[in-house]
């Protein structure tokens, strides 16, 4: 019994010390009201807003083996940032980016999966393959929106289009203050209010 018990503990044990070794993160201070350009290899991503004056950007693998391949880095110069990913080409890399909630983001994403929310400022974002949600806030706060597909669907409930198929697009004009552009060539795309998001 006592030899289960032990073999038990020590299994839990080496699980846990394998997560811990499968993951890592970075951090830079970094103003509100900056720009921020991103330059993602495939991955599962997670960009956030957040109140503090910095980038935190953290990330895991499946296995150390993988982690010891990852080259991400962050760049500040005064009010603009580069931030780049290099992580191995499956996908099981997942990153969760924060910057402070005022932040104009460009975001070129090779494929993957990709979420953006809490953000207020220009966004211009763009996929090769995958599926992209992208919390815009209100509508009102854009003066000019555009965004297209090759093949997939775009579900722009924040702007009421709707549109699937191939070589799908629209323009929409307002009063606001920012830009969002949102480019993807396969996959799903989808705009959204995160206030009025029920699901």
């Amino acid at each position: 019994m006592r030899v289960a018990v032990a073999v038990a503990l020590l299994g839990t044990a080496l699980v846990a010390a394998q997560d811990s070794r499968s993951s890592s993160s970075l951090e830079r201070p970094f103003a509100p009201n900056g720009r921020v350009r991103m330059d993602l290899s495939a991955g599962d991503y997670h960009i956030a807003g957040s109140p503090d004056n910095r980038i935190h950007m953290e990330w895991s693998t499946r296995d150390a083996e993988s982690l010891a391949k990852v080259r991400n880095r962050v760049d500040v110069r005064d009010r603009d940032a580069n931030l780049t990913t290099d992580g191995p080409s499956n996908r099981n890399f997942r990153v969760t980016i924060h910057v402070p909630n005022q932040t104009d983001l460009y975001v070129r994403l090779t494929a993957g999966d990709l979420r953006v929310e809490d953000i207020r400022g220009n966004k211009d974002i763009e996929l090769h393959a995958g599926d992209a949600r992208i919390d815009v806030g209100r509508a009102e706060d854009y003066n000019s929106v555009d965004a297209s597909l090759w093949a997939g669907d775009i579900k722009a409930e924040a702007f009421n289009i709707y549109k699937d198929g191939l070589f799908r697009s629209f323009d929409w004009k307002g009063k606001g203050p920012y830009r969002l552009h949102a480019h993807l060539k396969a996959g799903d795309l989808r705009l959204y209010s995160k206030a009025d998001d029920k699901r």
